[in-house]
């Protein structure tokens, strides 16, 4: 990090437009801020459009910045902003892919009758309830409700580790006897119900 009375001068300089100091500001924090980006996101792409994204900020914003005390913690908290937004991106085109398979899957009048669909879900009850009390319990909780790590953990009173830890070994069980069983579809259906 830059010496604070450098970078106040940059802060400086930066606010009166001066893009010598925006090239000084981003050659100081460019491959900071894409390490912390590609950390979370594991993907080069959306790592740079990450700090694109900041930079840009930083430039539109400049004129904010004289009430900025700490320009490192600003920037990082901007690039982890911009990291969540791609993250809920990525989530609701999840949904939408998953949504959409399942939509064409009925579309499909000979794919599954709603006799056939009844009988898959009561299935995939049969199965979840194979799983111990509390993988169930917290997998439902997260299905059904919709909570977090965080919110099931607060709830039942138990570490949020070990809530992921149920979530994820209820998982890898429903996945595996739904391929055994050839029961696919179901992943999807109960994940998103």
């Amino acid at each position: 990090m830059p010496e604070k009375s450098i970078e106040t001068e940059l802060i400086r300089d930066l606010i009166k437009g001066d893009s010598l100091a925006f090239d000084e500001i981003y050659r100081l924090y460019y491959n900071k801020v894409y390490s912390f980006s590609y950390r979370y996101l594991q993907n080069k792409h959306d790592a740079e459009e990450v700090v694109q994204e900041l930079f840009i900020t930083v430039w539109n914003s400049r004129e904010k910045l004289k009430d900025i005390k700490n320009l490192n913690a600003w920037l990082f908290t901007i690039a982890f902003n911009q990291i969540r937004k791609i993250f809920r991106n990525m989530a609701m085109e999840k949904r939408k892919l998953e949504t959409y398979a399942i939509s064409s899957v009925f579309e499909d009048s000979s794919a599954i009758s709603e006799l056939e669909f009844n009988d898959l879900m009561t299935k995939a009850g049969d199965i979840i309830d194979q799983l111990p009390s509390r993988q169930k319990t917290v997998l439902l909780l997260s299905i059904r409700e919709g909570l977090s790590s965080t919110e099931i953990s607060g709830k039942l009173n138990i570490n949020k580790r070990t809530v992921e830890n149920h979530l994820s070994s209820a998982r890898a069980f429903l996945k595996k006897v739904f391929k055994e069983e050839h029961l696919i579809p179901l992943i999807i259906l109960w994940l998103l119900l």
